[in-house]
């Protein structure tokens, strides 16, 4: 099966988000599917890793940084190990393509759905490589990929 998680859902597999348990298990359920993984991913799950580093920083004592470090190379390694072993499968997009594919998307379903320029880019990527499986912690774009005929496992966030 050909499946796409967005960010948010690799996210959840390489950190200890409050949610992350239920992530891993939804995708343990599927088998552990191969994901696609594009450069999106990387700029995305990376900077969201560093960025959470830097706003636990800003909250805590000097004392307590290194666990923050810790953390951050922690999940680094996690994301590294993922792509190193091919669970996440670094691919090539057809830019332009999923540019296009993201645009109509807009014109069918932003009005109805609210979805912001980044949901329509992660459906609209899975639907140019032909995906049939999509996990992700967002509802619009949970909403978006099922309009677009796509199965979706859809794993609610925690609320703090």
């Amino acid at each position: 099966m050909r499946a796409y998680a967005d960010s948010s859902f690799i996210l959840r597999l390489v950190t200890g988000e409050a949610d992350s348990p239920q992530a891993i298990a939804a995708y343990r359920r599927l088998g552990s599917p191969k994901l696609f993984f594009l450069p999106l991913h990387a700029l995305e799950v990376r900077n969201a890793i560093l960025q959470r580093a830097f706003h636990q920083r800003r909250s805590i004592s000097s004392g307590d940084r290194q666990h923050v470090a810790r953390e951050r190379d922690a999940a680094l390694a996690r994301l590294e190990h993922l792509v190193a072993r091919r669970a996440l499968l670094d691919v090539a997009l057809d830019l332009e393509a999923a540019i296009t594919c993201a645009t109509n998307l807009s014109t069918t379903h932003t009005e109805r759905l609210g979805a912001r320029a980044i949901d329509l880019l992660h459906v609209a990527s899975a639907l140019t490589l032909e995906s049939e499986l999509f996990l992700t912690t967002d509802a619009r774009q949970a909403q978006l990929a099922k309009a677009e005929g796509m199965k979706v496992v859809f794993v609610a966030p925690a609320t703090l």
